[in-house]
């Protein structure tokens, strides 16, 4: 099964305000989300994201996905994603 992919605008407009509010470079906000320059400017020019990808930079972002992406992220998560009803407790 493939995995979901997520609408990337979410995500644009969060590194967009943050560059924006703390007046970063590129370079820095890349840093900051964890990811190369290069990386970031792909994700920007993306239209959708992976789940692992969203998650992460969410997090290192100091986010949940699901306040980026509340109806979707919530989806996924029933449909069998980790934590969802369906998984085991490790």
């Amino acid at each position: 099964m493939a995995r979901p992919l997520l609408p990337a605008a979410p995500l644009h407009r969060v590194l967009r305000r943050l560059r924006a509010a703390e007046s970063l470079t590129w370079e820095e906000l890349a840093a900051q989300a964890g990811v190369t320059p290069r990386h970031l400017f792909r994700l920007l020019a993306a239209e959708r994201i992976s789940e692992g990808v969203a998650d992460r930079i969410a997090c290192r972002l100091g986010l949940h996905p699901v306040l980026l992406w509340p109806t979707e992220w919530l989806r996924t998560d029933a449909e069998g994603r980790c934590g969802g009803a369906d998984s085991e407790a490790v």
